[in-house]
C-alpha cells in the first residue's frame, strides 16, 4: 500500500513503515516510552508494534509501504527505528513492484520480513521474566534504565531495600545486574538497527559511548580493542562460543 499520511491512530496488529524514497515524520505515544518524534529518511523503516498510536506524515514526493506483519512480530520495546536494513529494502521494492493482491501472494514477502525483524529483537544477555507484579511494574517503566534506584524505588513507592529484594528474589539477580544487561540489550539492539554506539548508549542512560563500552568489556571480558570495530558483531560472537 502506498501511504500519504495518517492521523493519529493504531493499528490491531504489528506493521513495518518502509521508506522507498523521500522522508517521513512519525509522532509515537504509548505507556512503555515518552512521545516520540522520529524522521525517517529513504530506506530506513520503523518497526510499529500493535495498539500503539502514531501519526505519519509524508513530505512531498515521497513513498512509503506499510506492510502487515505477522502476530507475534512484535517489537520489544512497543517500535524499533531501523536505518538500514538490504533485506527489508530488497523486499519493499519487490513488494512495491508486484502489488500483491491476495494472502497468497502477501504471505511470502511477510514471512521474509517476519524472519529479518526477528534477528534484531534477540537480546544478547539472557534476562529472566519478571512474575512478582511489582517488579514487572518496574521492568516495564523506561525511567527505570535512567534514574538512580532511590528515584526508581520512589516512583513505585517503596524503599529501595524493599525494590533490591523483590528484584533478586524474582529475577535471582539485583537490580543493577538487571539494569545493566536490559540496557546493554537496547544499545545493542539499536545499534545493529543503525544507531551510532554514543548515540544508542545515550538513549539508555550512558553519557557516551565509553560507559556502554567499558559496562559490555566488565560483562563479556572483551577488551576495549575487541570492541574497537564491529561492537555489536564483537558481542554476538563473543555469546556464540
Amino acid at each position: 500500500m502506498h501511504f500519504t499520511g495518517h492521523d493519529w491512530h493504531s493499528h490491531p496488529y504489528p506493521l513495518l513503515i518502509h521508506v522507498i524514497s523521500g522522508s517521513v515524520d512519525v509522532h509515537l505515544r504509548g505507556h512503555r516510552f515518552e512521545p516520540t518524534r522520529l524522521s525517517l529518511g529513504s530506506e530506513s523503516s520503523l518497526w510499529l508494534g500493535s495498539g500503539i498510536d502514531h501519526s505519519v506524515t509524508t513530505k512531498s514526493d515521497s513513498i512509503m509501504l506499510g506492510p502487515r506483519l505477522s502476530p507475534a512480530t512484535e517489537p520489544p520495546e512497543g517500535f524499533l527505528h531501523i536505518r538500514r536494513s538490504d533485506t527489508i529494502r530488497e523486499t519493499a521494492l519487490l513488494i512495491l513492484a508486484s502489488s500483491p493482491s491476495c494472502e497468497a501472494e502477501r504471505r511470502p514477502f511477510r514471512e521474509t520480513l517476519d524472519a529479518e525483524l526477528s534477528t534484531f529483537a534477540v537480546d544478547d544477555f539472557s534476562i529472566p521474566e519478571p512474575q512478582h507484579r511489582a517488579v514487572r511494574a518496574i521492568m516495564d517503566d523506561h525511567m527505570s534504565l535512567l534514574v538512580p534506584l532511590t528515584a526508581v524505588a520512589a516512583r513505585h513507592s517503596m524503599s529501595r531495600r524493599h525494590v533490591e529484594r523483590i528484584v533478586r528474589d524474582d529475577l535471582g539477580m539485583s537490580f543493577v545486574q538487571w539494569r545493566t544487561r536490559r540496557r546493554l540489550n537496547l544499545a545493542l539492539r539499536r545499534i545493529r538497527a543503525g544507531s551510532t554506539v554514543g548515540s544508542a548508549a545515550r538513549s539508555v542512560g550512558y553519557r557516551g559511548s565509553d560507559g556502554l563500552i567499558r559496562a559490555i568489556s566488565r560483562l563479556t571480558h572483551l577488551t576495549r580493542h575487541d570492541l574497537s570495530g564491529d561492537l555489536a558483531g564483537a558481542v554476538r560472537d563473543s555469546r556464540r562460543r
